[in-house]
């Protein structure tokens, strides 16, 4: 785990030692191994804990390059091998990730983002063209922040060291944060502060002293090619060695991973192929150690029809069908939905995204830290690209034209989806903006999604801030994960708002608990050939995720293959319910707080929790504010400490 900083004085003074001082302070949170080059009007900092992969021994900071570039890198490289061959290098094998991304930009420049994969951030500054370049890795990156203005140029894993330089109030970008609060996909670069702007994965930021710009140096539309195979056999196996490739690269490190195991198919995919590869090693070797989120006892059992909330029995289920599996099983009992808050704003500076999983997360990696296991693999993004469920196929065979084929599918889904969903899928797509609005007012039956039902935001700040001209253009009236084709709905998955807010959430969980997490199922080789198949790899006869399943057929237990949606913290209204009077009287007290009161409803989140159900919400006849009682609350909570936090001395 690691964070950089550079500072670029523009006008071409030297930066001050004590604020450079400021800025490495900040930074340090991060990671207690401190480096700090200095080079005419620029310093690059970088904060580093080692210890992660075996290559880390050698990892010497900051690192120079020919022509006195220096190089600060932030990440981890996958599929080493290959670059080690593009370079023609063999003795680099053994090097640092920041000295083998340095000999590819040696090599190539700025091209060398295109010859190295893996989920990294660098800054490059260059005194002979008195050039500073920032850049992020494709599709999945660490969170890379800056602020220009006339004098210097700030470049930040995280803002704490854009403020720490002191020329910038922490001020908070309100069209940011109502669009939080709702769910609104986020301006490309948009952060919650003013002035304070995120690089995107995939984008290249370059300043001179008279001039700075953004591009973006990968754009997914433009890698993805058409995958056409003779037979569906011939799809599976090419599946099986992107994923194999994929997981075993995620897997350098200095012990066995750990991995964060669902019932689901995408972490459970994840799971068998490293104990394949595991199965293939030297033995001798610590097991593949798993931790499953479970309810904690007292949970009254209650989710959706076709949902599972325990997926404690299909692990186990399968860690009976693989005995080399080390499952443990984690229910976060006693912890309540604000477990680990504080801390998280503090290093995220941010609100986490999904508080009601908080719990159980952090348990799992405070416990995987705990077995001497500080590489944490997951199965995210899996459900945006090896196992897509499909379902926009059915709008592309509307606009095709193709009825029969539209027919067969509908009819072959089993009643898993009634005609209304079905209606909801192939309609809406194909019509603007302001007919959805109209229909969402009309057919509200058709099951949409209005903003107001499960947001806590203030109608006032909501009608500042202009919402709900915002959900029209986005769809948010209508069920806003709509597309019109898969590909269209796997861009969006990939490339929305959740992903960027999730960057920063792992940059906090992974300083508080020393533990970096990997996601092989995001591997940019796997994710393009993924966006290249037809439809049909995805869904077919009524069958969702068929390729992922044909994949696993007869290496996961039959139940796991059944792929039930998993429900994940669905015992959040046990752990709300025990600490309501705790989160009533923080709701009360924020009415005295007017950066809090004019952001959030209070009003109506306190009513709704003097109507608190006595069994878990899973529809409007149970409580009339279920959702809002099921996620606007601990986004209430998570966004209220952080305002709070943002607006009253926040250090750094």
């Amino acid at each position: 785990m690691s964070a950089i900083a550079a500072v670029f004085c523009r006008n071409g003074g030297e930066p001050p030692q004590q604020r450079l001082a400021e800025v490495s302070a900040a930074l340090s949170l991060f990671g207690t191994g401190m480096a700090t080059e200095r080079s005419g009007p620029t310093c690059l900092v970088r904060a580093a804990s080692t210890g992660f992969t075996p290559e880390d021994a050698g990892d010497a900071g900051i690192v120079a390059i020919g022509g006195g570039r220096l190089l600060a890198f932030d990440g981890c490289l996958h599929h080493r091998p290959d670059l080690v061959a593009a370079l023609g290098h063999p003795h680099s094998r053994d090097w640092a990730d920041a000295a083998l991304f340095a000999r590819a930009w040696e090599r190539w420049g700025e091209g060398a983002v295109g010859h190295a994969d893996g989920e990294f951030a660098a800054v490059v500054w260059d005194p002979a063209g008195r050039t500073l370049t920032a850049l992020c890795s494709p599709l999945q990156a660490p969170p890379l922040y800056f602020s220009v203005n006339g004098r210097r140029t700030i470049v930040a894993t995280a803002p704490r060291a854009i403020f720490a330089w002191g020329d910038l109030p922490r001020r908070l970008d309100d069209a940011h944060l109502a669009g939080s609060l709702v769910l609104h996909s986020a301006a490309p670069r948009a952060t919650y502060y003013r002035d304070v702007q995120s690089l995107a994965p995939g984008e290249t930021l370059t300043v001179a002293p008279d001039s700075w710009r953004t591009r973006r140096h990968y754009e997914l539309a433009e890698r993805v090619r058409p995958v056409r195979l003779p037979r569906q056999s011939d799809y599976v196996d090419a599946a099986g060695e992107l994923v194999r490739a994929a997981v075993g690269s995620a897997m350098r490190s200095v012990e066995t991973p750990s991995i964060l195991l669902s019932g689901g198919l995408d972490s459970t995919t994840v799971a068998v192929t490293a104990l394949d590869i595991l199965q293939g090693q030297a033995p001798g070797g610590a097991p593949l150690t798993s931790f499953t989120g479970v309810p904690e006892a007292g949970w009254d059992g209650r989710v959706r029809r076709w949902h599972v909330g325990d997926e404690g029995p299909l692990v186990r289920l399968l860690r009976d069908a693989r005995p080399e599996l080390d499952a443990r099983f984690v229910d976060a009992a006693g912890l309540g939905l604000d477990h680990e808050l504080t801390r998280m704003i503090e290093l995220a500076e941010a609100p986490p995204r999904n508080p009601n999983n908080q719990p159980w997360l952090h348990e799992c990696l405070r416990l995987s830290r705990a077995a001497g296991r500080r590489t944490l693999l997951t199965g995210g993004v899996g459900n945006a690209t090896l196992s897509f469920g499909g379902l926009p196929r059915l709008a592309a065979l509307l606009r095709a034209g193709r009825w029969r084929t539209l027919w067969r599918e509908a009819a072959a889904l089993d009643g898993r989806e009634t005609l209304k969903t079905i209606l909801k899928r192939t309609v809406p797509p194909h019509l603007p903006a302001w007919a959805c609005a109209k229909a969402n007012a009309r057919f509200p039956s058709l099951g949409s999604v209005d903003w107001r039902s499960y947001s806590p935001i203030h109608p006032s700040f909501a009608g500042d801030m202009g919402v709900e001209g915002t959900a029209r253009r986005q769809r948010l009236n209508i069920y806003h994960s709509l597309a019109g084709s898969c590909r269209e709905q796997q861009m969006r998955m990939l490339l929305g708002p959740a992903s960027a807010h999730q960057r920063s959430s792992t940059l906090a969980r992974s300083a508080i608990h020393d533990v970096a997490e990997r996601s092989p199922l995001g591997d940019r080789r796997l994710v393009e050939w993924c966006l290249g198949l037809p439809d049909e790899q995805y869904l077919h006869l009524g069958q969702d995720r068929r390729l992922v399943r044909g994949l696993m057929r007869g290496r996961l237990p039959a139940e796991v293959l059944a792929g039930p949606v998993d429900v994940q913290g669905a015992d959040w209204h046990l752990r709300l319910g025990r600490s309501l009077r705790r989160v009533r009287s923080t709701f009360e007290d924020w009415r005295s707080d007017p950066e809090v009161a004019g952001r959030l409803d209070l009003d109506r989140l306190l009513r709704a929790l003097d109507d608190w159900p006595t069994r878990t919400p899973l529809s409007p006849a149970d409580h009339p504010e279920q959702r809002l009682i099921r996620q606007g609350v601990g986004r209430a909570l998570a966004h209220g400490h952080f305002i709070r936090w943002a607006t009253n001395g926040a250090q750094g």
